[in-house]
Formats: C-alpha cells, structure tokens, sequence
C-alpha cells in the first residue's frame, strides 16, 4: 500500500471527481514527474480490470472501462434519455465536437437561443465553462470527464471522426431565414457569454 500508484488510485477513488496534476504533486509531496510514473504505473496496475484512468488537460480521473460501456450505458440510459431531450443532445454534440466553443458559436450552428439547455447540461455535470483563452471577459464551454467516461471514451482523440460520422447526412432545404428572423432568434453576443453568468 506504499507504493505511489495505490496512494494516486486512493486519492482519485476518493476524490470522485478530476483532479489536477498539480493537486496530486501537493498531496503527495513528489514532483510532477514522479506522479506522472505512477499515474502510469497505476494505469498498467488497473490493466484487464473494470475501472481505468481518463485523462482530460492534465485532469485525472478513476472511470468504468470502455469496455463495460455498453453495459454501464444500458444501466443508466433509461433515466438519462428520459431527462435529455433531442435538443440538449445535440448542443452535446456541439460541444463535444467543436470543444471549447462559446455560446454564440453554438447557437449559430443550431439557430436558436442554447442558454437554457448549457445551464441544464452543466447543473448534470455534463459540461462545463471556463475563461475563453484570447479573451478573459468571455466563456468557453467544454464537455467533462463524467460525460466522456458515459460515453465509453477514456481520450478525446478516441472519439469517432466527425467527418467520417457526418459524411452520409443530408441535410433538409430550407428556406434562407429573413434577417428580422434570424435577429430575433439568435441573440447578439452578449452578457451570458461573459463572466458572472450563473
């Protein structure tokens, strides 16, 4: 029990929730690459059994393996589509895909006002808001460790190609909307996308 992969696999489990890279470094009283070698000690430890280590910005977090995803998935899918509604599926599919993304980005994409839906996904810890990184006034948002492991995905780079899962839909005519439609259905850039949006 000594050994620094069980000390990192204590403070993940728990934790229950990511952790910082440098939160490990503080609490175990080592430097990043010392926790970095147990990380992937402990990851090699957890090989072939049902919990593994997901990784996200040097956030770490103790996960269901990918494997069991089909089987946790059906464990909680009933409740969980029963809450989502097509439309907060698919400001998740935004999010996921164009990670980090803002308000606005994701209402140009779906034409209609998306703060309701990004305050409810968030509130289910399924995405979350940060500081955009070329401008401290605005937020950016992003999905979660908890969504990714609900997904089965342990990296974003395991995530299916966009391209590849949108190249055979078509997408319906429409007609172009007149510019008071457009107006009044997307809201300008504004103060939900700034900090202190609740």
């Amino acid at each position: 029990m000594d050994s620094l992969p069980s000390k990192i696999e204590s403070l993940l489990f728990a934790a229950a929730r990511p952790v910082k890279i440098s939160e490990l470094v503080r609490a175990l009283g080592v430097g990043k690459p010392e926790v970095k070698t147990g990380l992937e000690g402990l990851r090699a430890e957890l090989s072939g059994r049902g919990i593994v280590i997901v990784e996200k910005d040097e956030r770490y977090q103790l996960m269901t393996h990918p494997d069991s995803s089909k089987l946790v998935g059906d464990f909680v899918n009933a409740e969980l589509r029963e809450k989502l509604t097509d439309a907060a599926l698919e400001t998740l599919a935004i999010v996921l895909y164009k990670q980090p993304v803002t308000r606005a980005e994701i209402e140009a994409i779906r034409g209609v006002n998306s703060q309701y839906i990004l305050r409810q996904l968030a509130m289910r810890g399924m995405v979350e808001k940060a500081t955009h990184p070329q401008d401290a006034r605005r937020l950016v948002y992003s999905t979660t460790l908890d969504f990714m492991a609900y997904l089965g995905v342990r990296e974003m780079k395991d995530l299916p190609d966009f391209e590849e899962l949108t190249k055979s839909v078509s997408l319906p005519d429409a007609a172009p909307a007149s510019p008071e439609a457009q107006s009044s259905s997307l809201p300008s850039l504004d103060k939900d996308e700034k900090i202190g949006d609740n």
